[in-house]
């Protein structure tokens, strides 16, 4: 069945056939089109997930690094708390010493035994006082 058009002198064949083939073209694009959509949909999905993980990570190894320079500082702080207890030990066996009491109240409160002479000398910065003001 061939129409002929009058204005252009042509014969168009098979008009069905002709709108069926440019039917599944333009599906066939549509179809392309989706399936781009969804490719592009599916990437942006797929950044934004990898980008919360980087973020994430980033954000726990910062974390991470302060709770390792915390632990390392309170390690610091025990052993140095630890070396005081070691010597408060020792002061206490020392202050549970009778001898060491009576050593200590010799020199800090200037005691005596009986016999004894007691000279006492000034101390560094006494001296370093008593040689700037005779200077001035």
């Amino acid at each position: 069945m061939a129409r002929s058009n009058p204005q252009n002198k042509t014969t168009q064949l098979h008009p069905e056939y002709n709108k069926q083939q440019q039917r599944k073209t333009n599906y066939q694009k549509r179809q392309r089109k989706v399936a781009r959509n969804r490719l592009m949909l599916m990437f942006g999905v797929f950044f934004i997930l990898v980008g919360g993980l980087a973020f994430t990570y980033h954000e726990q190894r910062q974390a991470l690094l302060e709770k390792q320079k915390q632990s390392t500082a309170l390690t610091e702080e025990l052993n140095d708390q630890q070396e005081l207890k070691k010597d408060l030990k020792v002061e206490i066996k020392q202050l549970n010493d009778d001898d060491y009491i009576a050593q200590l109240a010799r020199e800090k409160l200037f005691l005596s035994e009986k016999g004894e002479v007691l000279f006492t000398l000034p101390k560094e910065d006494e001296k370093k006082q008593k040689n700037d003001d005779s200077s001035n």
